[in-house]
């Protein structure tokens, strides 16, 4: 809604940045990384962005997955969906690791590999360097690096950086991380919820997930007009 009248019939991920669309980008920089099998959760104008796809990837096959009440729920409820997709890879083995993206964000290429590459445990991309503030998913970590706290309501004081909104998680936690979104769904408070809220669940019950600073590689979630903005002086053509 902050990005009206841009959004009035348009999905945030099909507004151009540099002339190209944010989820143009987003697979261009999957291509890069030699992942091709994707699946994107659509709700608003979903049928606008299947056609985007057909037009910009010919020949490539991508998972669509409806959210019809994508109105009334957040993006926990738009990941769990995604659930059968993920289950859908792991056989014949090895099983298959997720790499969980916000479909709003402009990042550099060279993000998603150093991400892949930076150790063996779950991770998240946090953005250490720079200014922090209120409207951002920030993060606490405690003994080497790993998140303690995920969450808006950690002071700017405690954060350690902002979770850009990109993890990358072993198919153990990641099969973890559907059961605890489904408990919170049936539990009432999961279908309003960031995901971030599961991944907390997550941590105060033993799962150790690790901050990866990714300040070298520029990102941007596009929230607003001057997010859309910025994003557009700052992209690689």
């Amino acid at each position: 809604m902050r990005l009206r009248p841009l959004t009035n019939t348009l999905p945030k991920c099909l507004l151009e940045v540099g002339g190209k669309s944010i989820l143009r980008r987003t697979i261009e920089n999957l291509f890069e990384a030699d992942i091709t099998r994707i699946a994107i959760v659509i709700g608003f104008e979903g049928e606008q962005i299947r056609n985007h796809l057909k037009a910009q990837f010919p020949g490539h096959r991508f998972r669509t997955i409806r959210n019809p009440k994508y109105a009334e729920t957040n993006n926990a409820y738009s990941l769990l969906l995604a659930r059968e997709f993920f289950k859908e890879g792991i056989n014949p083995a090895p099983k298959d690791e997720l790499l969980v993206l916000d479909g709003d964000i402009v990042f550099d290429a060279g993000l998603v590999p150093y991400l892949r590459n930076n150790g063996t445990a779950d991770r998240i991309a946090v953005r250490v360097e720079g200014e922090h503030d209120m409207e951002e998913i920030r993060v606490k970590v405690g003994r080497n690096g790993f998140v303690e706290a995920i969450g808006k309501e950690i002071t700017v004081a405690e954060t350690y950086g902002e979770s850009i909104g990109i993890e990358w998680l072993t198919h153990e936690t990641a099969e973890r991380l559907f059961e605890t979104l489904e408990k919170r769904m049936r539990q009432g408070t999961g279908r309003t919820e960031f995901y971030e809220c599961a991944f907390q669940e997550m941590i105060n019950e033993g799962t150790r997930m690790k901050a990866v600073d990714v300040s070298q590689f520029p990102s941007i979630e596009i929230d607003s007009l001057d997010d859309l903005e910025q994003a557009t002086r700052h992209v690689r053509q």
